[in-house]
């Protein structure tokens, strides 16, 4: 197709293939710039987004250039909480980018549910990932320019993702704060204002670009989410920006608010909106942790006593995330016995248990399997969602799609009886002088980033020393395949793992088709979900594989896609819908990407002597 194709026509492009592979469904959003589509990925076999700008844009060679920068600069951010673009292409000469497709609405949208302000813990859910985000932009050299609540996302799991950088990824995503709709003025227009003027500084005006301008965007969301307001307001979008030039944020009514604000929160806000780039704070992730009231040294947990629901297919993973504790009693800087010490930890001496020593669950021949899912075992799925407290988005059909019936014949192997322990991987690090993916890079995650988080230390004040039947966890795929290979053996594929889960007769859990919730950690419990591997003998699989299911995640080989991420399966103890620990569930991420429920365990072929 040649000709020039009119964006504008609300209608054109549902049902057109582009490039043979993105099928567009529907409109999602429409813009001053351009509309945002679903697309089913022929290829993948999986929802995506296209965003696609209008054509008549597409005359000014200047704004084409931009676009297909930006395409560029965005798929060169690396962040677990950075909308990935999943490719790009051209339409009737009209160029389109693909990026993922997350289906947990965005923080406009949970504002607007919560009764339009968040409680401190319910920001803090979101804030310390946002702002790690873009601490990655601005280290990369770019900036975002556009951080409002519509544009930070979450997935099924409730983690936040930031999209929406620049120009390229505006298209379609109103403002429902600007002063007017008539031509979408908060979004991006060639030649005049980048962004959106509710949330953008006051140097905006003089096209003033440093760090400095997204961490004073995120202070205004941070402001709507705690008061219910903007702290400027006017009836234009100059009027706005005049504003911010010249007046200082209104003070917090703290009579007016759901819940109390620490003295070191509100002045973080404000700072983070001072007038003067100058006088805000070195980076985002510093604003963050004043705001946690932890200072700018590390990134602070918060204290959540509540769950999110989860899901199966997802990019960062983890809705259910269950009672995360702030940590008051780090190990003092300078003396940590693991981390800092010169010389190799000795191996951690295990307590003897039973399944302290993996066995291995044998099959010997050749088998012929049917792994995923037949669309009446998703509808079964949908219902054990909502019957599991699942709600709405949760439970959508899209949500269990991606478990692909598929028929494989799977060679002899043997695979883990458990999950690595703390005990098996200090054997391995010790003799290998291993240092791990988080050690090195100095942080993983506790669903917010951890500087002082590692295998070693799960939670900082909770060594793997003290605790060494606990599966090991805050490992990337990279790690686990290290130790794989130090012990003869490998990670197994998603199809192995999941045969090893399922067995021949295709059980929805490991023990059978019901759900019970007897045989994983009791959900009510408090605190930190990690146990001792065997701990739930009941919910094991009838050949006495253990830990299957509501223990930790777990890598396998299997990528996904035909990018580089790596699927992983069995739920964890963050979990909470019974749905999201079947056996036929899975979720994906980044090699690089470790996690405090994240694990492994290990397989290996069975060779005919």
């Amino acid at each position: 197709m040649d000709e020039t194709i009119d964006m504008e026509d609300e209608d054109q492009l549902v049902g057109t293939l582009l490039d043979d592979r993105y099928e567009i469904k529907k409109a999602l959003d429409r813009g001053g710039m351009g509309t945002v589509y679903l697309a089913w990925d022929a290829t993948l076999k999986r929802k995506v987004v296209v965003k696609i700008p209008h054509a008549r844009l597409m005359t000014d060679k200047t704004f084409r250039l931009r676009f297909l920068q930006e395409i560029r600069d965005l798929a060169n951010h690396e962040h677990p909480a950075i909308l990935r673009i999943e490719g790009s292409g051209s339409h009737g000469n009209v160029p389109y980018a693909v990026v993922q497709y997350l289906r947990g609405g965005n923080l406009r949208e949970r504002i607007t549910a919560q009764g339009g302000q968040e409680t401190p813990d319910q920001i803090l859910e979101w804030l310390p990932t946002v702002a790690d985000a873009l601490d990655t932009v601005h280290r990369n050299g770019s900036l975002h320019r556009d951080v409002k609540p519509a544009n930070i996302l979450f997935d099924e799991r409730g983690n936040a993702v930031l999209s929406d950088f620049g120009i390229a990824t505006a298209i379609g995503a109103a403002d429902p704060d600007a002063p007017t709709q008539a031509v979408r003025q908060e979004l991006t227009v060639v030649g005049t204002f980048v962004g959106s003027p509710a949330y953008a500084p006051p140097e905006s005006i003089d096209r003033i670009l440093t760090p400095a301008y997204d961490q004073y965007s995120l202070a205004t969301v941070v402001y709507l989410a705690v008061t219910g307001e903007l702290p400027f307001s006017g009836q234009t979008n100059e009027a706005i920006l005049i504003a911010k030039e010249r007046d200082s944020p209104p003070k917090i009514n703290r009579k007016r608010l759901d819940a109390p604000l620490s003295v070191a929160a509100e002045k973080a806000i404000m700072k983070g909106l001072s007038r003067k780039p100058e006088d805000r704070f070195e980076t985002c992730s510093d604003f963050a942790n004043a705001f946690c009231g932890t200072g700018t040294s590390t990134t602070s947990l918060p204290p959540w006593t509540g769950i999110a629901a989860g899901s199966t297919a997802l990019a960062i993973l983890a809705t259910g995330i269950i009672a995360f504790f702030l940590i008051t009693n780090p190990p003092e800087e300078g003396i940590d016995p693991i981390i800092d010490q010169s010389e190799p930890e000795p191996p951690v001496e295990p307590k003897v248990t039973e399944t302290n020593e993996p066995k291995v669950e044998l099959q010997f021949e050749p088998v012929t399997v049917e792994l995923g899912s037949h669309p009446e075992e998703i509808d079964r799925a949908i219902s054990i969602c909502l019957r599991g407290g699942g709600q709405g988005a949760d439970c959508e059909r899209s949500v269990f799609i991606d478990e692909r019936l598929r028929t494989v014949t799977l060679a002899p192997f043997e695979i883990d009886d458990t999950e690595v322990t703390n005990a098996n991987f200090a054997r391995f690090a010790t003799e290998m002088q291993y240092v791990s993916t988080s050690e090195e890079r100095g942080y993983s995650w506790d669903i917010t980033k951890c500087y002082k988080c590692n295998w070693r230390y799960p939670r900082p004040d909770r060594p793997a020393r003290d605790h060494p039947n606990d599966p090991v966890v805050h490992i990337t795929w990279t790690d686990a395949r290290a130790y794989c290979k130090w012990t003869g053996s490998r990670l197994p594929t998603e199809d192995e793992w999941e045969y090893s889960a399922r067995g021949a007769d295709r059980r929805a859990y490991p023990w059978g088709d019901e759900w019970d919730h007897t045989r994983v950690r009791e959900w009510t419990s408090s605190g930190i979900g990690l146990e001792p591997v065997g701990s739930h003998p009941t919910g094991a699989t009838q050949n006495g594989i253990l830990d299957l299911a509501g223990s930790v995640w777990e890598w396998t080989s299997t990528p996904s896609g035909e990018g580089e991420y790596r699927i992983y399966k069995g739920g964890s103890w963050t979990d909470q819908i019974p749905a999201y620990l079947r056996s036929a569930a899975f979720s994906e991420d980044v090699p690089e990407y470790s996690s405090i429920n994240l694990g492994f365990r290990c397989a290996k072929d069975i060779v005919a002597r």
